[in-house]
């Protein structure tokens, strides 16, 4: 039971709603008005104490010099009674603000003169031990509630019955707690007020602060898939922000393009996949449209199944592509010659070469080695062969070329057809593009997917791909393979059998 007890206590009530968090202005004004008033508050209490320090330093200078001047009687005139007493019962007897008493003491304690009401107020036993040079004096409260600062101090008398002599000295502080009781007052409105003027600016400072961010906020807020094209207005922005708008920026550009790249190659999806389901329909529609013979239906059959080879063919080619672009796609490598592989190539594709008329041979310069897939390499050449092939005259020539670099294979297709315009060459990478429109049937790369594959398998070795071309004149292709990899995906053993389930595996019959 006092299990179940803790488990109920720990979990909380399914009805209580979680706290908000505070906004970031709510917390920079409160650091501000803590800031801004711990620093006032510090300096009033700073002023506050210099003036005490003050006060007591005036009243200790007031009594030593009364002491020295009763000293000094003492010592130079010590048989004139008379005007020692004068000096204590009358000195500053005009003063309003700052009544001093003053008790002068024989060397066997008997008063000799005294200031009119001193005993009453300020006994002999409630000063402090006497000394030789006045110093600093110490406050004493009365019974009767007033605050004093009193000094007692050692006073030589130069007669033969002199010995030393005492003389005390206070004066009388209400009216200086007075001016510190109001002062007080005083410094506590000012405090309080700066409290309030503390949090009222700081938090217009915050919300000036942070006023780009909600900007910031409502833009991203208002952007949607009809409006990608709209942007931060980094102007203005401070450099904290700056960077922040900039890369949003950024990735609104690339979101744009993806966007825009997703629309175009779903249409042309919808367009390729429409023509050879539309002639599959019509040639089944036109041989069921009345009885026929069945060497006629044998045709039809034989055009559809050529059809859906067509189809089979472009689906295979498009999931190839969605497995290549997966950001955990894995692929198995090996060490390879690529002038071999570019030999193997030109012997498959030898008799083609010769029915077109096009002359087909392979260069290989030094030690051109890669790690890359062998099947996937072989499908990417293909490609490029088979392009530069369809689009080379006869009497023209294709040149399969291999170089060794320290870190990078390099293998170059060149060709010396028909070539293709400046203006279309950003685009050829791009899935169903096609610089000859009238090109419109035939195998998977005459449909707009052949250098989109060679692409895709060439990022996915961890390479890159360029092609230059010129009207009349000819297309090279270049396609740079890692020379080494630090991992090899066939030996990476245990890491990728834990992995195996998240990954995809690329193969070249995918």
């Amino acid at each position: 039971m006092k299990i179940a007890s803790n488990v109920a206590h720990s979990v909380p009530p399914a009805g209580r709603a979680r706290r908000r968090p505070w906004s970031v202005a709510t917390r920079l004004t409160i650091w501000y008005a803590i800031s801004a008033f711990s620093l006032i508050a510090v300096a009033t209490g700073l002023l506050y104490w210099v003036l005490i320090r003050n006060l007591d330093r005036a009243d200790d200078r007031l009594l030593a010099d009364k002491a020295r001047v009763i000293g000094a009687m003492l010592l130079n005139r010590p048989d004139d009674d008379a005007a020692i007493r004068q000096e204590v019962e009358e000195a500053w007897k005009a003063r309003q603000d700052t009544q001093v008493y003053v008790r002068v003491l024989d060397a066997h304690g008997d008063i000799t003169a005294e200031t009119p009401g001193m005993r009453e107020v300020l006994p002999v036993n409630a000063f402090p031990a006497p000394v030789a040079d006045p110093g600093e004096g110490r406050d004493v409260r009365t019974d009767d509630d007033r605050t004093f600062r009193i000094l007692a101090v050692r006073a030589m008398q130069d007669s033969p019955k002199g010995a030393p002599s005492l003389v005390q000295v206070g004066t009388d502080r209400s009216h200086e707690f007075e001016l510190l009781a109001s002062y007080r007052r005083y410094l506590f409105s000012v405090l309080a007020a700066a409290f309030v003027l503390c949090t009222v600016i700081g938090h217009q400072i915050a919300r000036r602060g942070i006023q780009p961010v909600h900007d910031i906020t409502d833009t991203a807020r208002r952007i949607r898939a009809a409006n990608l094209s709209e942007r931060l207005t980094a102007e203005g922005l401070p450099n904290e922000l700056l960077a922040l708008a900039e890369t949003f920026n950024q990735m609104l550009e690339r979101l744009e393009q993806s966007f825009t790249r997703i629309s175009r190659f779903s249409a042309d999806i919808a367009h390729e996949l429409r023509t050879p389901l539309n002639n599959l329909l019509g040639e089944i529609e036109v041989a069921l449209s009345r009885p026929r013979a069945a060497e006629d239906y044998r045709d039809a059959l034989v055009s559809s199944v050529e059809e859906c080879g067509r189809l089979a063919r472009l689906i295979d080619n498009l999931l190839f592509l969605a497995r290549a672009e997966a950001p955990k796609a894995v692929i198995t490598r090996e060490r390879l010659d690529l002038g071999a592989e570019l030999a193997t190539v030109c012997n498959f594709y030898e008799a083609a070469a010769n029915e077109a008329g096009v002359r087909l041979t392979v260069a290989a310069h030094g030690q051109a080695v890669a790690e890359v897939n062998r099947l996937l390499f072989q499908r990417a050449v293909n490609n490029l062969v088979s392009n530069a092939l369809a689009h080379t005259p006869p009497g023209g020539s294709v040149t399969l070329a291999a170089t060794g670099g320290e870190t990078v294979g390099v293998v170059e297709v060149i060709d010396t057809g028909c070539g293709i315009a400046a203006a279309h060459l950003p685009h050829v990478f791009d899935r169903f593009y096609r610089a000859d429109q009238a090109r419109r049937s035939g195998e998977g790369a005459h449909v707009g997917l052949g250098l989109s594959l060679v692409k895709s398998i060439v990022e996915l070795h961890g390479g890159t791909v360029d092609i230059n071309s010129e009207l009349g004149r000819g297309t090279t292709v270049t396609l740079r393979f890692p020379r080494h990899v630090d991992h090899l995906d066939s030996t990476l053993g245990s890491r990728h059998a834990e992995e195996k389930d998240d990954e995809i595996l690329i193969s070249a019959s995918s």
